[in-house]
């Protein structure tokens, strides 16, 4: 049964409407030509952050617009957020980051940025973004930010005009110190209701020719893959193969996200036009637990997707694209195949001598990045950055006696009935070996896949 949250653990705040490119894909394209009227400054900002606060969100991410259009207030942002112990990353596209500027935010704490990568020629790139001189700014940023110790991902969508490009955009990407690259679905425009433009969106065929592209891309050039935007799990069939493109799910639908714009509305996805209330007026939880808000987590399935194993972790593909296609929430995503055929499942552990190690006393410790939050029943714990699951209460709170203690732990005291959790949460950072040294989020299959959503007869060890 899927389990409900109080409030979000994961905000995506738009600082401001102001962009410096105009790209066309972005879900702000097509709304109204004064878009970039809208600002926050520190008191609305400082308003803003104390209602993330108030709700026990884990992560935020500052968005725009372009977000380093207004550098200053961006730096309140991250020094308010990182005082308050939420972590904090950035969507930009990186044509505005100086080294000094990486530095400044790098000296705040900020490690990761997600940045634009339309296409790996300049030209294309440029046009898709609008704006003439484009690629050779953003490559700059890039190199300004890593060299500052700034992780960057590159998030490309993909278009009937660079559906074929994707290796090699994803080598520039990797040779430029990217560590990973999202192959991302294009969202029609909220306007559509059932009549799409498909001029500029893959067919299935060209879509699984870009997936095909990645996957390759990550065996030849080591750089982690995945998309900002869920796929159909019937679509992508062999899940042994597209692995990493089967975690994603929709966060809005799952409950982790809500977003908020500069002017304070709510939304559930970033591509949605439709508000549930401005933060200024009300707090977070009541607004996400608002009767509109909450249909996200618990109606919006196509029928079609009724006793497939994977409906918590596929939510049915990507809702806002249904909508675009058949005016309903509800609808069905054009990719979606069903029903329910899949050629492989899901295998989350792949290390045959792993399984050995744990039975052997391996020791485990819960490192002190954990975050806790108690729900109704569960818990949710964060790992580090964006990543939260639920757990029950016994397996969390177990985590917390020993990161408390700072002692380590076997599968003895862990419960050996237990053993394939305990192998999933060291895979997905949740605990460590205790010889090795934190050595971060591990770039394995499945690492975003919420195992509280998986089927128990697939939390398996291979």
């Amino acid at each position: 049964m899927k389990r409900l949250f109080s409030a979000p653990t994961v905000v995506n705040l738009e600082i401001t409407e102001i962009c410096n490119v105009k790209c066309r894909h972005c879900y702000n394209f097509w709304r109204d030509e004064s878009i970039g009227q809208n600002s926050l400054d520190e008191k609305k900002f400082d308003k803003l952050i104390d209602r993330i606060i108030e709700a026990g969100v884990f992560h935020v991410i500052l968005t725009g617009g372009e977000p380093m259009a207004k550098f200053p207030l961006l730096v309140h942002g991250f020094t308010r957020l990182r005082d308050a112990n939420i972590s904090f990353s950035c969507n930009s596209n990186l044509m505005l980051c100086t080294d000094e500027r990486a530095k400044t935010l790098a000296s705040l704490g900020l490690d990761h940025i997600l940045t634009s990568l339309p296409s790996r020629e300049p030209t294309v790139n440029d046009f898709i973004m609008g704006k003439e001189g484009s690629f050779n700014r953003i490559m700059k940023g890039i190199e300004n930010a890593t060299n500052n110790g700034i992780r960057v991902s590159a998030n490309m969508v993909v278009s009937k005009s660079t559906y074929n490009d994707v290796y090699e955009t994803a080598k520039l990407a990797a040779s430029k110190g990217c560590q990973k690259i999202f192959t991302t679905r294009m969202v029609p425009p909220t306007y559509s209701h059932g009549k799409v433009d498909e001029q500029d969106i893959p067919t299935p065929e060209q879509t699984k020719i870009a997936l095909d592209q990645a996957i390759q891309a990550k065996k030849d050039f080591g750089i982690m893959i995945g998309s900002l935007v869920s796929y159909p799990l019937c679509f992508l069939g062999d899940l042994e193969k597209y692995a990493d493109f089967v975690g994603r799910g929709c966060p809005g639908q799952s409950g982790h996200i809500m977003s908020i714009n500069a002017t304070g509305e709510t939304h559930s996805c970033t591509h949605e036009a439709k508000g549930y209330g401005s933060v200024f007026d009300r707090p977070i939880s009541e607004i996400y637990q608002q009767k509109e808000m909450k249909k996200w987590r618990t109606s919006y399935h196509f029928d079609g997707c009724k006793g497939c194993d994977y409906i918590d972790v596929c939510e049915s593909g990507c809702r806002m694209t249904a909508q675009a296609y058949t005016g309903e929430h509800s609808g069905k995503d054009p990719l979606y195949l069903g029903p329910h055929v899949f050629e492989k499942h899901v295998k989350l552990v792949e290390d045959d001598g792993f399984s050995s190690k744990i039975k052997n006393g391996m020791e485990f410790c819960a490192p002190g990045r954990l975050r806790f939050r108690k729900e109704d029943g569960f818990y949710l714990v964060n790992a580090r950055w964006a990543n939260t699951m639920p757990l029950d209460n016994e397996i969390a709170e177990f985590l917390i006696k020993y990161q408390k203690s700072g002692e380590s732990f076997t599968l003895e005291d862990f419960g050996e009935s237990k053993m394939g959790l305990l192998a999933n949460l060291y895979y997905k950072d949740y605990v460590i070996d205790k010889s090795e040294q934190d050595i971060g989020e591990r770039a394995l299959k499945g690492l975003g896949l919420n195992l509280d959503a998986l089927p128990s007869k697939r939390l398996q060890i291979a």
